[in-house]
């Protein structure tokens, strides 16, 4: 694929996305909405707080381990049952070559929107609930931020994880950088409503609702930032040459990532260390080296995507981060771009989604109208 720089900018500048500086964090404070519920882990069960319709707070004690989501636009209610914290994800799983894959990121709080692609792919079925078989969905990160409705996204996803394993299919979970920008505190683009959130329910800073000491916290930061599953290497970012060429393997990233979840946002990592390195621009949360309009990351050469691959022993690379029209083959098919932001278009008002969808080892574009469109792997 031959990378327009221009038409991607003019993209980028109409879904208000070119850069990180258009911050939500200038926006007026909206009024507050029903949200929740943010689950908190006690020594003997759970305590459920949210907001309500009316912007009342309500706090129960859950005995019977399972909480309601309330519905959200045209999305119904559901509920979710609560699960032990679970061990630390793989950084390396299984993939049969003939197992359907779909891969997407950057959801950013578009509920909807996410719901919508999810129903037309027969991931979900009208009640949320899983029907994907075996196949295998992985969210390359970013389901925070943004949009407001982040908090459905990530109950949605908790349960869905759930049913896949029931159904002997998998959903992975990455972590992009918006989640380790919310988790460690920086509240630059969070939707308006949080931090209004967050002082209805008594905390000082929105990181809490979602701290190690929650349901979500905990489930948030058992998944990793970078999965190798099969042959494929799925990424928020992507892989740097300066990675590639460091000491570390994935384990060894992820653990990085997951250590410095907890460290607030404005500690930063010593200058030239490893940490800094995964941290930063040429790490796997915020590489943009792929994509030649950055120019915060130097594009990246054949050579040192092939590089990668024999670093990491893979054949592909699918990442998120970055904006495209459309999810596009780079570098001869190497890598896999699907971060499509998710909106509605302004002619038609029909959710704009994609993912990258595998069937049958035939690579396919994914929309949130049901299509699945060949994806020229030689662009």
């Amino acid at each position: 694929m031959t990378f327009c720089a221009t038409c991607s900018a003019a993209f980028l500048l109409a879904v208000g996305l070119l850069g990180e500086a258009g911050s939500t964090a200038a926006q007026d404070v909206q009024p507050v909405e029903a949200d929740g519920p943010y689950v908190s882990i006690l020594p003997d069960g759970w305590r459920a707080d949210s907001v309500r319709k009316d912007g009342d707070v309500r706090r129960i004690d859950v005995a019977a381990g399972v909480v309601t989501v309330s519905a959200a636009g045209s999305a119904p209610a559901f509920e979710v049952a609560l699960r032990p914290p679970p061990e630390v994800a793989a950084s390396i799983e299984p993939l049969a070559s003939g197992t359907p894959l779909l891969v997407l990121a950057d959801t950013h709080g578009e509920y909807a929107i996410l719901v919508a692609f999810l129903k037309a792919q027969g991931v979900i079925d009208a009640q949320l609930r899983w029907t994907f078989g075996n196949g295998h969905l992985a969210v390359a990160g970013d389901m925070l931020d943004r949009g407001a409705h982040q908090i459905e996204i990530l109950w949605l996803l908790y349960k869905l994880e759930a049913e896949a394993r029931a159904a002997g299919g998998r959903l992975h979970v990455l972590i992009g950088n918006h989640e380790a920008l919310v988790l460690r505190g920086d509240r630059r683009y969070l939707n308006p409503r949080y931090p209004e959130v967050a002082s209805r329910l008594g905390v000082t800073d929105y990181a809490q609702l979602l701290g190690p000491d929650t349901v979500l916290g905990v489930w948030l930061r058992s998944h990793p930032a970078m999965l190798k599953l099969g042959d494929l290497l799925i990424v928020h970012g992507g892989v740097s040459p300066h990675l590639t060429e460091s000491s570390l393997d994935l384990d060894a990233v992820n653990a990085i990532v997951r250590r410095f979840l907890d460290v607030p946002y404005a500690v930063k990592p010593l200058d030239g260390s490893l940490e800094a390195l995964v941290l930063g621009e040429n790490g796997p949360l915020w590489y943009r080296g792929y994509f030649p309009m950055r120019e915060s990351s130097p594009t990246a050469t054949d050579a040192a995507v092939t590089a990668s691959f024999d670093r990491f022993d893979v054949s592909r690379i699918l990442v998120g981060h970055t904006v495209v029209e459309r999810v596009s083959a780079l570098y001869d098919g190497k890598v896999i771009a699907v971060q499509v932001y998710p909106h509605e278009d302004e002619a038609t008002g029909q959710p704009i989604l994609e993912g990258a969808l595998r069937l049958d080892g035939v690579w396919f574009r994914a929309t949130a109208q049901g299509e699945r469109l060949p994806l020229d792997l030689e662009d």
